[in-house]
């Protein structure tokens, strides 16, 4: 595979989806699998509550422990 391939050259990559990318700088095979949204998140490393500190944003791993069943709706 040809990281420095142009876009234009990928299979499903039309004319007007070129412009696009284009417009975000991507021109090449790598721009794109390295392009990140400018709000990205990493949510590959969860954390334990315990582990966080206060005012820290990050991704936990939680399950319920009990619920109310008459107030769940399975609509």
């Amino acid at each position: 595979m040809d990281l420095k391939k142009e876009v234009q050259y990928i299979k499903g990559v039309g004319p007007s989806r070129v412009k696009l990318l284009h417009k975000l700088g991507i021109g090449t095979l790598e721009d794109l699998i390295t392009y990140y949204p400018r709000e990205y998140e990493d949510r590959s490393k969860p954390k334990n509550i315990a582990e966080v500190l206060d005012g820290e944003e990050c991704l936990i791993s939680a399950f319920p422990v009990r619920t109310n069943e008459r107030n769940s709706h399975s609509w």
